[in-house]
C-alpha cells in the first residue's frame, strides 16, 4: 500500500508541474519601471552601478540612471540585466524606440528557454516593448509583444 501511495505523490508533482503559469501583462508603466530586477550582471562593479542606476530611475533622474547603466554596460556588456534597466528608464524618458531597442536586446542575451530571474527579465522585457509599440501607436506589435511575454512563462 506505501508504494502506491509514492507513485500516486509523484504523479500530482508532475502534473503540478506542467502547469502553466501566467504573468500579467497589464502592468503599468509606473510598475515596470519601478519594478527592481532580480537579475545581477555577474561583475561587482557593474552590480553597484546597475543599483545606483535602479535608485536613481526611482527619485526620477533619468539621466543619472542612464549614466550609470551605460558606464555598467562598458563593463558587462553581454549583462541583460543592464540592457533591461535601461529599457525601463528609456521607457520613463519617453525614448520609445530606444526602449524597444533596450529590450529587443535583452531579450536576444537571455535562453530562448529561460528559468526563473531569468524567466521574468525576458517577460519584462517583452512588457517593454509592447508598452512602448502601444505609446507609438502601434497596437498589433503591442499585443504581439504582450502574447511573447505571455509565451515566456
Amino acid at each position: 500500500m506505501i508504494i502506491p501511495r509514492i507513485i500516486l505523490c509523484m504523479l500530482v508533482l508532475a502534473l503540478a508541474a506542467c502547469t502553466v503559469r501566467t504573468v500579467s501583462t497589464d502592468i503599468s508603466d509606473i510598475d515596470l519601471i519601478e519594478s527592481e530586477s532580480s537579475l545581477r550582471t555577474g561583475v561587482p562593479a557593474a552590480d553597484d552601478l546597475l543599483n545606483q542606476a535602479e535608485d536613481a530611475r526611482r527619485a526620477g533622474d533619468y539621466s543619472a540612471a542612464v549614466n550609470h547603466l551605460e558606464r555598467g554596460i562598458r563593463m558587462a556588456p553581454r549583462s541583460p540585466s543592464l540592457y533591461l534597466a535601461l529599457a525601463k528608464t528609456r521607457l520613463a524618458m519617453g525614448q520609445y524606440g530606444s526602449a524597444t531597442q533596450m529590450a529587443q536586446r535583452t531579450v536576444s542575451l537571455l535562453p530562448a528557454k529561460p528559468r526563473g530571474a531569468e524567466q521574468t527579465a525576458k517577460a519584462e522585457a517583452w512588457i517593454v516593448i509592447a508598452q512602448a509599440r502601444e505609446k507609438q501607436g502601434d497596437f498589433d506589435g503591442a499585443e504581439r509583444a504582450r502574447a511573447s511575454a505571455q509565451a515566456v512563462w
